[in-house]
């Protein structure tokens, strides 16, 4: 029995498979080019469907129909007040982003009984608490490096610049370098402060978990020690496995 896990983001769908206990390496692909043709192509040899979507209600209501005229067994992910020994902070639960939900249960999964900040790094980055007992004790929302750079273009007159390759706090040369270094200087002293914060909220915090497209580049420099988990929300989906 093979099993499709996707993650639906604001741009990107990202999927893996799983064929007993092993996950295979993520794939990802841009959200307009998920198709009835597309499905077809990647998921004809699937008994079991588990989805999570941010933002794309249409890619919903295409996958619900696809898995209905495939008969194939679909769960769409919501996010919820308590489930899988994680309570979540909000008094409108349903408003907790689905993937920030997932990476808590996820780490509650690979690490139980920890105090954890968990830190998603990819078109926001997204901080969240996690206390030993599975209580949520809320976080932040900040835009991702790629968001932060664009928006310094939209809203900023006369600032022109095209985003570098390189993750570095350095002091640019030139305006390229200025916005580009600065929005990592950002992010990296965001997740110090975080990390602070964090530390007067917990008796001790246990473990800082990074997940998310820039989780290398900003763990890399970072002062604080963390541990990267690239899969983390594709293991809060596979708590939803034949449920």
């Amino acid at each position: 029995m093979m099993i499709a896990l996707v993650d639906i983001g604001n741009t990107r769908t990202k999927y893996v498979y799983q064929k007993g206990q092993e996950l295979s390496a993520i794939e990802a692909v841009a959200n307009e080019q998920v198709t009835m043709i597309w499905l077809d192509r990647h998921f004809s040899a699937i008994s079991q469907l588990i989805v999570a979507n941010v933002s794309q209600n249409s890619l919903s209501e295409l996958i619900t129909s696809w898995a209905e005229r495939h008969q194939v067994d679909l769960h769409l992910v919501r996010t919820e007040k308590k489930r899988f020994g994680i309570v979540s902070a909000y008094n409108q639960p349903e408003k907790l982003g689905v993937d920030r939900w997932l990476a808590m249960i996820g780490a509650y999964k690979l690490y139980p009984g920890k105090n954890m900040l968990i830190i998603d790094a990819g078109t926001a980055t997204t901080v969240d608490l996690l206390a030993a007992s599975g209580e949520h004790l809320g976080g932040w929302i900040i835009p991702g490096i790629d968001t932060m750079f664009n928006s310094v273009l939209q809203q900023t007159a006369n600032v022109e610049a095209d985003k570098g390759e390189n993750a570095s706090i350095a002091f640019g040369r030139n305006t390229g370098e200025n916005v580009n270094n600065a929005c990592w200087a950002a992010t990296v002293g965001a997740i110090e402060v975080a990390i602070r914060q964090a530390e007067t909220v917990v008796p001790e915090l246990d473990l800082v978990l990074m997940t998310g497209g820039n989780e290398k580049a900003l763990s890399n420099l970072l002062k604080s020690k963390v541990t990267s988990v690239k899969n983390l929300v594709f293991v809060g989906l596979q708590a939803y496995i034949a449920e």
